[in-house]
């Protein structure tokens, strides 16, 4: 349990720009972030700060079109990149409890 919640916390505090990209594991999170944020306006064809199922299919974000039902709790058929971020670390940190000695 602390080792996953260790996980969360970092993941997090990367994702907010908060951990410094001089460390390995700050360098690698911080280029999935980038990485995220430029499919995301890639995939954004309206221009209008959220994904649509179609979009995220057709932008190459098969994990948030797959997902889509998930990340979109509001039921009102887009995601903002805020979401699907806060998605992909819950996912992480589930993963991560359930990883030997994540307990």
């Amino acid at each position: 349990m602390k080792r996953a919640l260790v996980l969360c916390a970092a993941a997090l505090l990367t994702l907010s720009g908060v951990v410094s990209a001089q460390t390995g594991m700050g360098s690698a999170a911080t280029y999935a972030a980038k990485q995220l944020h430029q499919k995301f306006l890639r995939a954004d064809k309206d221009k209008d700060g959220f994904l649509t199922r179609e979009e995220a299919e057709a932008g190459n974000m098969p994990t948030t079109a797959k997902n889509f039902g998930k990340i979109d709790t509001t039921g009102r058929g887009k995601v903002s990149e805020k979401e699907i971020q806060t998605y992909l670390l819950q996912r992480a940190g589930d993963k991560a409890a359930k990883a030997p000695g994540g307990n």
